[in-house]
């Protein structure tokens, strides 16, 4: 594919509390297909991507990677602060948020219209 070929993609990271639960990785996942609906939009969770090695890596490292992540995405989706308020993990990546304003935050329950006022009409399906 050259340049010109390539739609230019939404990057969302999936922020939700982990903590090794098979449970937590289903809920991102319903969450992520209840947007299919949507062109020009890619979800990037990073339980999916570093999960798997959740506890054979140091926590310190397993951050570092989700915030190397979580900088590329233009909007970081968050469960609301009460989902949020006891994972280590989630408060980091809200923290980072707030020292990066170029980076959007919508919690969940607001994403649905974030994203109709977002992208072009045509893209919504």
């Amino acid at each position: 594919m050259g340049g010109d070929e390539t739609m230019e993609q939404l990057l969302i990271y999936v922020a939700h509390p982990f903590g090794g639960l098979e449970e937590n990785k289903k809920k991102v996942e319903n969450f992520i297909k209840s947007f299919h609906r949507y062109e020009g939009v890619t979800f990037i969770s990073p339980i999916h991507n570093f999960g798997w090695r959740y506890e054979e890596t140091e926590y310190e490292k397993g951050i570092d990677d989700c915030l190397a992540l979580l900088e590329r995405c233009d909007v970081v989706t968050i469960p609301n602060f009460e989902t949020i308020k006891n994972s280590k993990g989630c408060l980091i990546e809200y923290g980072f948020l707030k020292a990066n304003p170029q980076i959007d935050c919508v919690y969940w329950d607001e994403l649905d219209g974030y994203l109709k006022g977002y992208l072009c009409d045509g893209d919504a399906k």
